[in-house]
């Protein structure tokens, strides 16, 4: 806030209108909200430097109306916040204001097994939603790295990828209809709850991976699926992971149906035995009635036999499935502070090149290792793909553009093979000036227009997603 007296006023204002245990504003409340957890590409930035105003936590659409309005009528920030984990920087509060914590708004509001549909609120997570599901046949199927934490509205919000993407889809693509409060205050149904329609415009899809920057959502209504008759994994070691990615292919493009599929190199501290000479693997699921399963899985262990594969025992492919949260988001938890990942898409034909120049010319040349814990090279495959490699950083204290260097290095190379600079966790700040490579300005500019549109004092997450002109 520009002055001390205005910063009462809006104070009074909240109070007034929410109550005052929905308002935060000591410094002590805010603290948690000041940091910017797990934002490596901000390093430059002291911890404490951006700090909210004020905290909200609604409880419902209303009270996320009310809130909005006062926003509008002071022309201040308003941030939604979901799970937190804010890998790109969506959820920094660059100018102050207010952020939104949905962190109240979790309740299950429908769920309507003849028409498989769960309408929610935006702050219930997916372990949460997925464990009450559960419990009446049903799955959401949309297991996510950073599933324990992640709330529905924060994987609507950055378009989050899960791991189960090759059989049923990515959220965005299970959406039937959202309740969205817009930068003026209004409430805005996207349409009836149907997963397809040819009436109007998909309107829901433009607050798919839009990071809280045209409207706040505050009811989602998404696909369910029965929950499968069975389920099997299949684990298999290469020689080297391009080995491993030409096995992957052949899955992908046999026909058979499967969950999900990965290749990736073996970190340096993988948790199971891995056979002498071998340096990558496979991971493939599959779920759905006994028959099929069975089937599958035969059909897939013969293109194993036949591409070189050495099988790992059925117990350590069903663990690692299973404890794919603990894993992947668990293992960045576990990384000290230095640590970092990048996601891009990469046409598949390209892979190769692009693991061969992103280690030996770009991460070389600034001192970037890859991570023990994690994986130099990998390939998430199947319906949808996302490339990934985690690595350590060199001390960057005394010079923290070093690393801005590299990560534009890397934009560079991934536009330049026909990829996309963020295949999940969103765009935030770290990608942000990014999207210049990737879109034309034309694109962008028509991004612009549809921002100024539907926010036009620019008070929704402003400074994050789409880069300034």
């Amino acid at each position: 806030m520009s002055t001390h007296d205005l910063c009462d006023e809006l104070k009074k204002s909240l109070i007034d209108s929410l109550g005052e245990t929905k308002v935060l504003w000591k410094d002590a409340d805010l603290a948690s909200y000041s940091m910017e957890s797990n934002i490596q590409m901000m390093r430059a930035v002291k911890k404490d430097k951006y700090s909210p105003d004020f905290v909200i936590l609604p409880t419902d659409t209303h009270d996320v109306q009310k809130a909005v309005r006062i926003a509008a009528q002071y022309r201040i920030p308003i941030i939604s916040k979901g799970g937190g984990s804010n890998l790109c920087g969506m959820l920094v509060p660059l100018s102050g204001g207010i952020i939104l914590d949905t962190i109240k708004m979790n309740k299950i509001l429908e769920v309507n097994k003849p028409n498989l549909y769960v309408t929610v609120q935006p702050g219930i997570t997916l372990k949460e939603l997925e464990e009450n599901l559960a419990r009446q046949g049903l799955a959401l199927n949309q297991i996510q790295g950073s599933y324990k934490v992640a709330t529905v509205g924060g994987s609507i919000s950055t378009s989050g990828f899960p791991r189960k993407h090759a059989k049923y889809g990515t959220i965005a693509d299970r959406i039937m209809s959202l309740e969205v409060v817009l930068a003026n205050g209004e409430i805005l149904r996207t349409g009836q709850k149907v997963l397809y329609t040819s009436t109007g415009y998909r309107l829901h899809q433009l607050f798919v991976g839009a990071e809280g920057t045209l409207g706040i959502i505050t009811e989602a209504t998404i696909r369910v699926e029965p929950r499968p008759e069975r389920q099997e994994a299949i684990m298999a070691y290469y020689d080297n992971f391009k080995s491993a990615l030409d096995a992957v292919i052949k899955i992908k493009t046999s026909g058979v149906t499967f969950v999900s599929a990965e290749a990736f190199t073996v970190p340096k501290e993988w948790y199971n035995n891995t056979p002498e000479g071998k340096d990558a693997l496979i991971i493939a699921d599959f779920e759905g009635t006994e028959g099929e399963v069975e089937a599958e899985v035969a059909f897939v262990k013969n293109i194993v036999n036949k591409t070189g594969g050495v099988s790992a025992p059925a117990e350590d492919a069903q663990n690692y499935v299973d404890g794919y949260q603990m894993i992947w988001c668990g293992t960045r938890a576990m990384e000290d502070i230095e640590g970092d990942v990048i996601c891009p898409y990469i046409p598949i034909e390209n892979l190769i090149e692009f693991y061969d120049k992103l280690w030996d010319e770009i991460m070389s040349k600034y001192g970037i290792v890859p991570s023990s814990r994690g994986e130099r090279c990998g390939l998430d495959c199947g319906r949808y793909e996302m490339a990934y490699a985690t690595f350590k950083l060199p001390e960057l204290n005394e010079n923290p553009e070093y690393y801005e260097k590299a990560k534009l290095e890397i934009a560079e190379l991934v536009t330049s093979l026909g990829g996309s600079v963020a295949a999940c966790m969103g765009v935030g700040v770290k990608y942000r000036d990014f999207l210049k490579l990737e879109f034309s300005e034309v694109a962008l500019d028509t991004m612009r227009k549809i921002k100024a549109v539907l926010d036009p004092d620019n008070i929704m997450n402003p400074g994050k997603k789409i880069p300034n002109k």
